[in-house]
């Protein structure tokens, strides 16, 4: 960014005994590293914001789940913690049905939780883990609601 100090400057004249010219003084060189320095320092600076809010707009966006991706936590949430709930194990029994495989509670939670998660939008799904387990309820339907759907869905595993 700077001339080379053996070299003169192109728009002053050389001086005859070989020295830069008046212009070209210590200070002057100074000045220029200084403003040079500064240039750079800023540039720095703006890449580490332009750097950091392309970090933080990829952080954000990978938080903020979508449609399908709630859908599927929560469907999974339910493939978890179904098979450990008494009631399962009852209905199951009642039924004459065995869950060695796993199968039927995959098809009995995707039965449950697809079609109410549809009627959601993306800004119900997204508030749907921090409302209280009535709030999430009357949001689905209701308690009848879903125990009309629950009898659905075990009808549905029994035809299978």
């Amino acid at each position: 960014m700077t001339e080379p100090q053996e070299r003169p400057s192109e728009n002053t004249p050389a001086p005859e005994n070989g020295q830069h010219g008046g212009a070209d003084t210590p200070e002057a060189r100074r000045a220029a590293e200084r403003k040079a320095k500064g240039k750079i320092r800023t540039i720095r600076i703006w890449a580490w914001v332009v750097i950091s809010l392309f970090l933080a707009t990829a952080l954000l966006s990978e938080c903020a789940m979508s449609k399908p991706q709630a859908k599927q936590n929560i469907i999974e949430s339910c493939i978890q913690n179904v098979p450990f709930a008494p009631k399962w194990q009852a209905d199951l029994q009642s039924m004459g049905l065995a869950n060695q495989d796993g199968k039927l509670v995959t098809a009995y939670c995707v039965c449950m939780w697809e079609q109410p998660l549809d009627k959601l939008s993306q800004k119900q799904l997204g508030k749907f883990s921090r409302l209280t387990p009535q709030q999430q309820l009357d949001l689905l339907g209701g308690a009848q609601a879903f125990e009309t759907r629950d009898k659905q869905c075990l009808a549905a595993l029994k035809g299978r």
